[in-house]
């Protein structure tokens, strides 16, 4: 008996998980094409997601300020 295809978590779905694409990160749940996005599947870690995406972008910005020189 061939192994069976992982479905995807979210609620009623009973649509066939994507490799890869569609494993969650944040929750460990595994999402069809259409519940893949965090905010599609509801997902609990949304919130942790957009922490790490703020702090990221803003070391980014920081690191990439100019500086004014003066005097030159």
């Amino acid at each position: 008996m061939a192994p069976r295809k992982p479905r995807c978590n979210f609620k009623d779905c009973k649509e066939a998980a994507l490799r890869i694409v569609g494993d969650c990160g944040f929750c460990n749940g595994h999402f069809c094409q259409k519940h893949r996005i965090l905010e599609s599947h509801s997902c609990s870690g949304l919130e942790d997601c957009k922490k790490e995406s703020h702090a990221r972008n803003a070391d980014k910005l920081n690191s990439e300020r100019t500086t004014v020189i003066k005097g030159v």
